[in-house]
């Protein structure tokens, strides 16, 4: 069976020699990237017969790269046996659209469920361009590098050295009194940037600062996969005007005379939902912009129709709609309600941009385009308003999965949840054949008692919950 070693530095230079010859054409499965966003992943490698696996935690499920190397083949064969053995969900992340057709043409990845999220999808452009600003186009960006070069002389490009850190430091220490509104992804993202500034040359990578003098007015981090720039981090100080476009000109200018082949493309990454940050991106004229895919194979989801209406007792279990986007948004924003849930929004790094009614509609709404969930309103009457959730997931290759329910506060306290939650178990277990689980906080007494009336028992327990199953279907 397939071992997984988890992630430390040491083990990403062991796996470098793959991702270099890799030709990526999204930069997830980038030395820079994996190193940056390693954090709370549980990000870990596997190499057998010459062929790299990653697997991190995608969506608090894990999910594997397609293979890369030798025998990709092989590989999947053995990656199927492992998910059996270990009863997991078979989910590939950081598909671009070449992968994508194999997947769907590899008879057996049965009935593989896709979607991708645009705030992820990566900003292409052309590397030529970039050197130069040359054109019409470029006259905004050339401007703001001719008004730096008025106010600050000609740009000092240069590749940071270890002395250059404690320039370094201080401008990052200002860069943090500049965002003090800064989400939890950007914090976690300057965070390991100065990691990064660390270790970058041990893999391979590239940074280069912009000086005025001998301030650091702004720096990038990048490397070179095939014939691709990827630019991992680009920070400027917001009073040194011109300073983004003249470390980004600058920057592939610089690794222009130091690589060993002509480069095509410069990959700057995602825009993570920053409306701010995507005007931006999209003012540099991106050739393309690619679309990175999460794929889950044999999803019980890809069985279900399209309008589900369940009747259990006094409630109706129906699809999501457009309208519920309102109560959808109560449901998940309240801190309290959500305690034994699990879920504090405050603490969820992939909520990125403004947070409104959409966000996590829209979140759900991917889960099921995927083939992570199976979400069901809960109402009062076929056409009412959502007073809860009932969602089925953490689906595994062997036919189990978990169910969950919450209700409103306003609703609590008159069955309803009980209710639901048989009927979702049910459908489950009689629809879709599935196996189901669920588990509650060990402090949620009437969460314990909604399951275990809709015919679960206590298998476990841990420090944190308690675990039930449902051995005999209804």
């Amino acid at each position: 069976m397939l071992t997984f070693e988890p992630y430390s530095l040491a083990s990403l230079q062991r796996i470098l020699p793959y991702l270099k010859k890799s030709d990526p054409t999204i930069n997830d499965l980038t030395a820079g990237s994996l190193f940056l966003w390693e954090v709370d992943t549980d990000l870990s490698f596997c190499v057998r017969n010459d062929t790299l696996v990653v697997c991190q935690k995608v969506g608090e499920q894990p999910a594997f790269s397609y293979p890369i190397g030798k025998d990709p083949t092989g590989m999947i064969d053995e990656l199927l046996c492992y998910i059996k053995e270990k009863n997991l969900p078979l989910r590939f992340f950081a598909v671009d659209e070449r992968t994508l057709e194999k997947i769907q043409k590899d008879d057996r990845l049965k009935s593989p469920m896709w979607s991708y999220d645009e705030r992820w999808s990566d900003y292409i452009y052309s590397f030529d361009e970039a050197k130069t600003f040359a054109g019409r186009k470029y006259s905004g960006q050339r401007n703001h590098v001719n008004k730096f070069r008025k106010l600050y002389g000609e740009p000092d490009i240069r590749r940071l050295t270890p002395a250059d850190l404690p320039a370094v430091a201080k401008m990052l220490a200002e860069y943090e009194t500049e965002h003090p509104d800064a989400g939890l992804l950007e914090r976690i993202e300057l965070s390991q940037t100065k990691n990064l500034l660390a270790v970058y040359e041990t893999l391979g990578l590239y940074a280069v600062g912009l000086f005025v003098k001998d301030e650091l007015a702004a720096f990038a981090i990048g490397e070179v996969v095939g014939k691709t720039l990827f630019i991992h981090v680009e920070k400027a100080l917001r009073r040194f005007e011109g300073a983004y476009p003249t470390i980004y000109s600058g920057f592939v200018r610089l690794v222009d005379s130091l690589a060993d082949q002509p480069l095509c493309l410069v990959d700057r990454e995602d825009d993570s939902g920053d409306m701010g940050l995507r005007i931006s991106k999209m003012q540099y004229h991106p050739i393309e912009k690619r679309n990175k895919y999460l794929v889950h194979v044999d999803s019980p989801a890809a069985k279900i129709p399209k309008d589900i209406l369940l009747a259990a007792g006094d409630v109706f279990l129906t699809s999501f709609r457009e309208t519920d986007k309102q109560v959808y948004y109560i449901l998940n924003t309240d801190i309290e309600n959500n305690r034994y849930w699990g879920y504090d929004y405050r603490e969820d790094a992939s909520l990125t941009g403004s947070i409104d009614e959409n966000t996590f509609y829209d979140s759900a709404v991917f889960d099921m385009q995927v083939g992570d969930s199976i979400n069901f309103a809960i109402r009062l009457a076929p056409a009412g308003e959502m007073i809860g959730e009932a969602i089925l997931w953490n689906f595994t290759f062997n036919g189990t999965c978990e169910l969950g329910c919450r209700i409103l506060p306003a609703y609590q306290g008159r069955g309803y949840g009980k209710a639901a939650f048989s009927a979702a178990a049910t459908f489950a277990e009689q629809t879709l054949g599935l196996s189901v689980i669920a588990r509650c906080d060990k402090q949620n007494t009437a969460s314990r008692h909604m399951i275990e009336d809709a015919g679960f028992s206590l298998t476990r327990q841990d420090e944190s919950y308690f675990y039930f199953d449902r051995k005999t279907k209804t």
